[in-house]
């Protein structure tokens, strides 16, 4: 602690030396250019826009300090003290500033198509059909025994302890199926959209031990 407070005022007496007014140009232009580069950084990198900015906020509290002990080369403590907190609030908003730049997630397109395919779309399953892919040519009676099969899955799921993304999946997969049984005979596509959501209450059903 000895050692740390004869640096402190070493340093301090080193800067009584030099002009005051120089001292602060100094200060308040390399913080300035601090600032300038973490700004054009973000306007033009995406990889800057995405970054924690709290290292700035690092950069503005060592800057704070060196504003302090600037302005105790001229000035009592309680001077010195309100000056550095007018810097310390003033990089504070720059801060925020700089932490507005955020990289935006790109929606995913909208489906046209039936109401299964909506609901798979929004509960983040995409169907897709195979050039060249052979039609489901499941009978009725089948797809009938599927959709009652995957119905009492998904009510029995429900009754678990679900995560929050789960559970709204399997909301939006319950409601698809529900689609399904009212409509009776499915097309092609709409038998891919049920294997798909079979596959769908599968892996649900090994993630919470059903």
């Amino acid at each position: 602690m000895v050692t740390v407070t004869n640096l402190f005022k070493s340093v301090l007496s080193q800067l009584g030396n030099a002009d005051f007014g120089l001292l602060v140009v100094i200060d308040l232009a390399a913080f300035g250019a601090v600032f300038a580069a973490a700004l054009v950084g973000c306007l033009v990198s995406q990889r800057v826009r995405a970054h924690d900015k709290r290292a700035f906020l690092c950069a503005v509290n060592a800057f704070t300090a060196i504003t302090l002990a600037v302005f105790l080369t001229e000035f009592p403590i309680a001077h010195s003290v309100a000056a550095s907190a007018v810097f310390w609030c003033a990089g504070y908003l720059l801060y925020g500033a700089l932490s507005l730049f955020k990289v935006r997630k790109k929606r995913a397109p909208v489906v046209e198509g039936t109401p299964v395919q909506s609901a798979i779309v929004s509960s983040g399953r995409q169907v897709r059909q195979p050039q060249g892919a052979p039609a489901n040519d499941a009978p009725p009676a089948q797809s009938g025994v599927r959709l009652e099969h995957a119905l009492s899955i998904a009510d029995k799921l429900l009754m678990k302890n679900l995560g929050r993304g789960d559970r709204q999946e399997l909301e939006k997969i319950k409601i698809a199926l529900t689609v399904l049984k009212v409509k009776g005979v499915l097309s092609p596509q709409e038998g891919e959209s049920l294997n798909e959501m079979f596959n769908a209450l599968l892996k649900l059903m090994a993630k919470y031990d059903l």
